[in-house]
C-alpha cells in the first residue's frame, strides 16, 4: 500500500450525484454482464462477476471490479475502476490525486493486480474538453510505446503530442510521486500510464447517449421494457452496492434474470398465412411476361440510365430495350416484391425464389447467349487502373468508368452462381448444361487475366469462386505458375490512407469461401500458402496468412472439413511452403489474446449445415490444438530456428509436447552442437524461465516445478563462451533482462552491474579483441561502451580511440561513443584533458567532442582544437538542452550556419519543452533556415514547427516583420492543424486593405489584363498558392478587435479602401467574394442576432452581391465531410437557414436573407436526392 493510502469513503455515506452517477456506472456493467457483452478495454470474453466496494477484499480502486473470463482455458482478467462523478486532471486536484492514490496502490500489489492481463480505469462524467482528448490520447500513446523511453521520446519531441498532453504527464507525475512517496522512476511512469484507461459515461443526465444504448440492448431481450428492466437492475444493484456485495448472473432475481433469456424466434405458421401473401412457383410462372421476366431474372439488375446496360438487355432479350422495358414496369406495377426500381436501377431483390420459379423458362440456347455476354461484360478491364494509384479513388472524376454499371455486373456474376449452385431449377435445360456454361464461363473470363483484370473483378471474384470452384481454383494456380505472377503486381498496388485500397481482398474471399466445401480445403490452404509467400506486407488486414489462420482456429473454424483433413491440409502445406505452415501452426497455438471475426460464407452454395455455426466444445477445441502442436513439435526438431520460435510459445503447448521439447533440448542432438547453434535456443529458454519467475504470481505462469525443470534444460545447453553468455545483457529491451519484480531504479542498477560485470569478464578472457568482437555482436554496442566506459583503465583508451570514433562497422562506432559518453560521465573534463589529440584529424575531434555535452565547455575546444573549420563538430553534434546554466543560443547559431537548422530545432523544442527560455531570435533564424534546408526529416517537424510559431506568436519580443516572414514560409503546415494559425498574417489581412489586395493579386489576373499567355514561374506558382492558402483559411474578420469585440467604423473603412483599390485594378468580383467567406466569422450581435449587424448591413449592400455570393459558398462549406443521413440533416440546414433568413429579413436585410433562402433550397435539393439514395443507391 502507498505511504498515503486512505480509506475510501462508502458511497452510501456520502450521498449525492456522485452516488446516483457510481450506481448506474456500475449497473451498465451488469446490464453487459447479463446480456454477455464485453467488458471495455478487455479481451472480448464474458463477464462473470462484479465486485462492488472491493475494500474488503484488498482492492483500493475498489468501486468496481469486473471480472471476465476466457471460456475455453478459464484465463481472468479484469477493471480495477475508480468511479468519480465530476474531478480535473490536475495535480492539485485533490479527487484526482485520491484516484491515482488508489491505482497505484493496487498497480504495486501482485495479489490485487496483473499488469500482462488487467487494467486501471477511472470512469467519470463531465470532464473538460482539455482532459478528454489530452489524456486519452497521452493514455494511447503511451500503450503503443516499446518503452519508457520511447514514450517519453515522442512526448519531449512534441509531434506526437501538445503542450497541454504534456501537462497531462506532469499531472500524473506529480499525483504519482504523491502516491508513492518520491517521485516514480521513467519506468514505473509508463508502465503505470499502460495500465491505465480513462472511460467517460455521460450517465449523470437523463438523455445520454449512454443510456440509449443500455436501452437498446436491454431492448433486444425485453423490447416491451427495456426502461423498467433497466430501473430493476440500477436497484439491484444500489442494494448490492450497499452490502459491498459481489454480483453474478445468478445472484440476480428470477425476474430479472428470465428477462435477459434470449427468445426463441417464433415464425407464424404457413397454413395460417393469407393466401395473398404466399406467391407459389406456379402463380410466378402464370403472371404475363414471364418470359421477360426470366430474362431480367438472368441480369439481376441493371441501370437504365447506361446505354452499356440497356446493350446488354437488348442482347439478352433479342429485342429492343424500349419495347421490353414496357412489360417489365406493367410486372413491376402489378406484381409487388419481384422487381425494384430507384434512380434508374432495377433489381430482382429475391433472386433464389425467382431462380427458382422462372428457371424452367430458360432453355439451352438463352444459357449459350447468356455466356458469350457475361464473358465479353465481366473480361472488361476497369480503366481506372490507367491512372496512378493515389488518383484512382476519383476515376469517375475523370472519366475512367467500366462501360456497364456495377449492378449490372454483379447481377450477371450472382447468375453464373446460380447456375453452377442451383441447376436443377433449370428443367428445360440439358442435363449438366447450367454447371457447363458456368464452368466454360469462369473458364474463359479467367483465361490468361493479368493483373488489372484480376482487380477489375476484385469485387466479383467469390461468385465466380461459387459459380465455377473447380474452374476458379485451376486459374489461381495457373496465375501463380505464370511468369510473371499477376498476383505479384497487385499486391505492389496496395495503398494506405483514406484513398487507398488492397485489389487482394476478391481473392482471399473467394478462397475463404471455398475452404468451407470439405472437397476443396487442401486445395485453398496450399493456394493460399502460395500467395503467403508471395505476399510483401502491408497495412491492410487482408492477408493470405490471416485467411489461413481463419480458417483453421481451433476454437472458430471456418470450414466443414473433420479435424483429420485440416490436419492433412497443413500436413500439406508443411510439405509445399514450410514457412508459411509455421507461422500458421503458431497463429493456431491457444492465445489469451486471440480474436477473429470469421470468414466470408458461401453466398449461394449450400454448404454451412443449419448446426455449422454451432459452438466447438471444449474436447473438439483440444483435439484441434493437440493436432497442430504436434505438427509444430516435429517441425521445431529438424530446425532449431523453429525450436526457439516455439520456445516462446513452450507455455501455450499442451502438456506431452512440453514433455517433448524438454527431452529433446536435453538430447545430445542438441547438448552437442556447436555453441553459436545452440545460443538462440538457450536465450530463449532463459527468457522463458525469467518471464515466469519475474511474475511467478500471475495465474498464467507455469508451475515452479515445471519453470525449474526448464531452467535444467537451459544450463544443459548453456554455451561456455562469455562472448554468447552474455550477449542477451546488451539489448534495447531492458524490461525483458530484469529478474524478478521490484522498484525499477534498483533493476537498472543492477543490470548496470552484470553488464560492467560481463564486459570485464570478456576483457579478461579474451583482451580488446574480444570486447570489439562482442560489441558486434549483440544488439546494442553502445551498452558495451558504456559497460566498458565505466571500468576500464586509463590505458585502455589508446586502443579504442581515436580509430574506432570513425569505424565503418557502425556497431564498434557506437561502441565507441558509448565509451566516450561513459568516460566523460564518470571522469569528466580531468578525463578528456589528458588525452592527446594532436595526432588525430580534425573530423576525428569533431566526432569524439560530439560525444562530449553540448556546452560552453566543449565549445571552448571546438575553437580550439580546430580552428577556423569547425565543421567536423558542428556537422556532428547531437544538440540537446540537458546542461543546466548553459546558453544554447551560441550552439544553435553554429548549427544553422553549418545548415543543421532542425537539429537546432529539434534542440530549441527541447529547451520550451523544459520551460527554459527560448531566444525569438535565434528561433527565427533556425525556422527560416530550415525552409530550404536538406537535412533528414522525421514525422515529427510539422507538430514541433508549429508549436515553435505559436510560441513566437504568444512572446512579446518577437519580431513582427521576422513572424510575417516565418509564418508565409511555412503557410501550408497551417492547413491541416487545429490549433495553430498564421495569427499575425491574418491580422494584416484584417487591418491592412493594401495587404488584402496584393494577395488577391498574386492569385488573380486582372479582368483589365488581356492574357499574356505567358506561363507563370515557378516562384509566382508557389507565391499564389500560399496566398490562395491563407484566403481560403482566413478567420479573423475585418472590423475584429483582439478582444473579440466589433468596430463597424473600421469594417467600413477597410471595405472602402478594398473596393475603391479592386476596382481601380481590375479585381473587384474576386475580391468581394473572398470577403464573403471571411465574413462568416463574425459573431453574433450584443442584441441577439446571429450575425453582427455590421456584418449583415454590408452583406445587404447594393454592390454586394459578389460577396453575398461568397458568403453563402462559405456557408455551405463549412459543414465539412458527413455520412449520409437520408436526407434527415440537410432537411434540418434547410430549416436553419430558412430561420436565419426571416431573422435577418426582419432587421431589413433583404438581400441577405433571399441567398439565405437560395441556400436552404439548395439543402432541400440534396435531401430529396439524398432521401432517394445519393451516392450510396448502387
Amino acid at each position: 500500500m502507498s505511504p498515503r493510502a486512505k480509506q475510501l469513503s462508502n458511497p452510501t455515506s456520502t450521498g449525492g450525484a456522485g452516488v446516483i452517477f457510481e450506481t448506474r456506472v456500475q449497473a451498465a456493467f451488469a446490464v453487459l454482464m447479463l446480456t454477455g457483452g464485453l467488458a471495455p478495454c478487455l479481451p472480448a470474453w464474458p463477464i462473470t462477476k462484479i465486485k462492488l466496494q472491493g475494500k474488503r477484499s484488498g482492492y483500493n480502486t475498489d468501486d468496481l471490479v469486473v471480472f471476465t473470463k476466457e471460456p475455453v482455458r478459464g484465463h481472468e482478467s479484469k477493471i480495477l475502476a475508480q468511479v468519480k462523478h465530476t474531478l480535473r486532471i490536475t495535480k492539485n486536484d485533490k479527487t484526482f490525486g485520491e484516484v491515482i492514490n488508489a491505482a497505484w496502490s493496487d498497480f504495486t500489489n501482485p495479489q490485487a493486480f496483473n499488469s500482462e492481463k488487467d487494467i486501471l480505469a477511472l470512469i467519470t462524467g463531465p470532464l473538460s474538453a482539455s482532459d478528454i482528448n489530452n489524456v486519452r490520447k497521452m493514455l494511447e500513446m503511451a500503450r503503443y510505446s516499446e518503452n519508457a523511453s520511447d514514450f517519453l521520446t515522442k512526448i519531449e519531441t512534441a509531434y506526437f503530442c501538445s503542450n497541454e498532453m504534456r501537462s497531462k504527464l506532469e499531472a500524473f507525475k506529480v499525483q504519482l510521486g504523491k502516491a508513492k512517496g518520491k517521485d516514480a522512476s521513467e519506468d514505473e511512469l509508463w508502465r503505470f500510464i499502460k495500465a491505465f484507461h480513462l472511460l467517460g459515461y455521460d450517465l449523470d443526465i437523463k438523455a445520454g447517449v449512454t443510456l440509449s444504448l443500455l436501452h437498446s440492448l436491454i431492448g433486444q431481450y425485453s423490447p416491451e421494457n427495456a426502461h423498467n428492466l433497466w430501473l430493476q437492475v440500477v436497484n439491484e444493484v444500489q442494494s448490492a452496492n450497499s452490502a459491498e456485495g459481489t454480483l453474478e448472473i445468478e445472484s440476480f432475481p428470477q425476474e430479472i434474470r428470465k428477462a435477459f433469456q434470449e427468445r426463441p424466434m417464433q415464425i407464424i405458421p404457413e397454413d395460417l398465412l393469407p393466401k395473398e401473401e404466399k406467391r407459389t412457383t406456379s402463380a410466378l410462372s402464370s403472371i404475363p411476361h414471364v418470359s421477360e421476366l426470366a430474362i431480367a431474372m438472368l441480369a439481376g439488375s441493371w441501370n437504365e440510365a447506361l446505354d452499356g446496360d440497356k446493350k446488354v438487355i437488348e442482347k439478352l432479350s433479342a429485342s429492343g430495350y424500349v419495347d421490353w422495358i414496357v412489360k417489365i414496369r406493367e410486372i413491376f406495377f402489378q406484381n409487388e416484391g419481384i422487381l425494384t426500381h430507384k434512380n434508374d436501377k432495377w433489381v430482382i431483390p429475391e433472386r433464389r425464389e425467382i431462380w427458382s420459379a422462372l428457371g424452367q423458362r430458360l432453355f439451352d440456347d438463352h444459357l449459350e447467349n447468356f455466356k458469350n455476354i457475361v464473358v465479353n461484360v465481366l473480361k472488361e478491364r476497369d480503366p481506372k487502373f490507367e491512372l496512378p494509384p493515389e488518383e484512382r479513388f476519383a476515376a469517375n472524376i475523370h472519366g475512367k468508368v467500366l462501360s456497364r454499371s456495377p449492378n449490372l455486373r454483379r447481377g450477371l456474376a450472382e447468375s453464373l452462381a446460380l447456375m453452377g449452385s442451383h441447376p436443377d431449377a433449370l428443367t428445360s435445360c440439358s442435363i449438366g448444361k447450367a454447371e457447363d456454361t458456368a464452368a466454360l464461363a469462369v473458364r474463359e473470363i479467367l483465361a490468361d487475366a493479368d493483373w488489372v483484370l484480376w482487380a477489375s473483378l476484385n469485387d466479383l471474384l467469390p461468385l465466380l469462386a461459387e459459380a465455377a470452384p473447380g474452374e476458379f481454383l485451376n486459374a489461381i494456380e495457373k496465375a501463380l505458375s505464370s511468369d510473371p505472377c499477376p498476383f505479384d503486381t497487385l499486391f505492389a498496388q496496395e495503398g494506405s490512407g483514406i484513398t487507398g485500397t488492397t485489389y487482394m481482398s476478391g481473392i482471399l474471399w473467394a478462397l475463404e469461401t471455398l475452404a468451407w466445401d470439405p472437397a476443396y480445403l487442401i486445395r485453398v490452404v496450399s493456394l493460399l500458402g502460395e500467395l503467403s509467400a508471395r505476399d510483401p506486407g502491408g497495412s491492410w488486414v487482408n492477408r493470405p496468412a490471416n485467411s489461413l489462420t481463419a480458417i483453421l482456429l481451433p476454437w472458430l473454424p471456418q470450414t466443414c472439413a473433420p479435424v483429420e483433413k485440416r490436419r492433412l491440409a497443413v500436413e500439406a502445406l508443411v510439405d509445399e511452403q514450410p514457412d508459411v505452415a509455421w507461422n500458421l501452426l503458431v497463429s493456431l497455438l491457444p492465445q489469451s489474446h486471440q480474436f477473429s471475426s470469421g470468414s466470408r460464407k458461401p453466398e449461394w452454395r449450400d454448404i454451412i449445415s443449419d448446426d455449422g455455426s454451432k459452438s466447438v466444445t471444449r474436447q473438439e477445441y483440444w483435439e484441434q490444438v493437440t493436432t497442430y502442436a504436434e505438427i509444430a513439435v516435429s517441425m521445431a526438431m529438424r530446425e532449431t530456428r523453429k525450436l526457439a520460435n516455439l520456445i516462446e510459445h513452450f507455455d501455450h503447448l499442451p502438456s506431452p509436447m512440453q514433455e517433448q521439447v524438454l527431452e529433446h533440448l536435453r538430447s545430445a542432438e542438441i547438448v552437442t552442437l556447436p555453441e553459436p547453434e545452440r545460443l538462440p535456443l538457450w536465450t530463449a529458454v532463459v527468457n522463458l524461465v525469467m518471464r515466469h519467475r519475474q511474475f511467478a504470481d500471475a495465474d498464467w505462469a507455469m508451475e515452479p516445478e515445471l519453470v525449474d525443470k526448464i531452467d535444467n534444460a537451459a544450463k544443459k545447453i548453456a554455451p561456455s563462451s562469455p562472448i554468447l553468455r552474455h550477449r542477451r545483457l546488451f539489448s534495447e529491451r531492458a524490461f525483458e533482462i530484469f529478474e524478478e519484480e521490484g522498484d525499477i531504479e534498483e533493476q537498472d542498477k543492477k543490470l548496470d552491474k552484470a553488464r560492467q560485470k560481463a564486459v570485464g569478464e570478456i576483457l579478461r578472457s579474451g583482451g580488446m579483441s574480444a570486447v570489439f568482437e562482442f560489441a558486434k555482436s549483440v544488439e546494442s554496442p553502445w551498452y558495451v561502451g558504456i559497460g566498458l566506459g565505466a571500468i576500464a583503465e586509463d590505458q585502455i583508451d589508446g586502443e579504442l580511440l581515436p580509430d574506432l570514433l570513425e569505424a565503418e562497422d557502425k556497431p564498434l562506432a557506437q561502441f565507441a561513443g558509448g565509451f566516450v559518453r561513459e568516460k566523460f560521465r564518470t571522469r569528466g573534463w580531468q578525463w578528456m584533458n589528458q588525452i592527446d589529440l594532436t595526432c588525430w584529424k580534425p573530423s576525428q575531434i569533431g566526432q569524439f567532442l560530439a560525444y562530449l555535452p553540448f556546452a560552453t565547455e566543449t565549445w571552448k575546444r571546438v575553437s580550439t582544437l580546430l580552428g577556423e573549420d569547425e565543421s567536423p563538430y558542428w556537422s556532428r553534434a547531437n544538440a540537446t538542452p540537458y546542461e543546466e546554466g548553459t546558453n544554447l543560443d551560441y550552439g544553435l547559431n553554429r548549427l544553422v550556419q553549418y545548415n543543421r537548422p532542425l537539429v537546432a530545432i529539434r534542440c530549441i523544442e527541447g529547451m520550451k519543452y523544459r520551460k527554459k527560455s527560448i531566444n525569438p531570435d535565434v528561433t527565427v533564424r533556425a525556422l527560416l533556415a530550415a525552409v530550404n534546408s536538406k537535412e533528414n526529416t522525421g514525422s515529427w517537424e510539422t507538430y514541433v514547427i508549429l508549436e515553435l510559431i505559436k510560441a513566437l506568436q504568444e512572446d512579446p519580443n518577437t519580431n513582427q516583420d521576422d513572424l510575417l516572414k516565418v509564418e508565409w514560409a511555412y503557410l501550408p503546415l497551417f492547413e491541416h492543424h487545429q490549433g495553430a494559425s498564421p495569427k499575425l498574417l491574418e491580422r494584416q489581412l484584417a487591418d491592412e486593405p493594401r495587404f488584402f489586395c496584393e494577395v488577391i493579386r498574386l492569385i488573380y489576373r486582372s479582368k483589365k489584363e488581356e492574357s499574356s499567355g505567358k506561363a507563370p514561374t515557378e516562384q509566382e506558382k508557389i507565391a499564389a498558392t500560399n496566398a490562395y492558402r491563407l484566403l481560403s483559411n482566413w478567420k479573423t474578420p475585418p472590423g475584429c478587435r483582439k478582444d473579440g469585440s466589433i468596430d463597424s467604423k473600421a469594417l467600413s473603412a477597410w471595405l472602402e479602401a478594398v473596393k475603391t483599390e479592386c476596382r481601380e485594378t481590375g479585381h473587384f468580383e474576386v475580391a468581394m467574394a473572398m470577403v464573403g467567406q471571411v465574413l462568416i466569422h463574425f459573431p453574433p450581435d450584443p442584441d441577439g442576432l446571429w450575425i453582427h449587424h455590421s456584418a449583415a448591413e454590408a452583406l445587404n449592400g447594393k454592390d454586394a452581391q459578389n460577396m453575398r455570393n461568397g458568403f453563402r459558398t462559405a456557408l455551405y462549406n463549412s459543414r465539412g465531410a458527413h455520412f449520409s443521413s437520408a436526407g434527415k440533416e440537410e432537411m434540418a440546414l434547410a430549416e436553419k437557414y430558412r430561420t436565419k433568413a426571416k431573422e435577418v429579413e426582419g432587421h431589413g436585410y433583404h438581400r441577405l436573407a433571399d441567398s439565405l433562402r437560395e441556400l436552404a433550397d439548395s439543402y432541400e435539393r440534396d435531401s430529396e436526392w439524398e432521401s432517394k439514395g445519393g451516392l450510396f443507391d448502387d
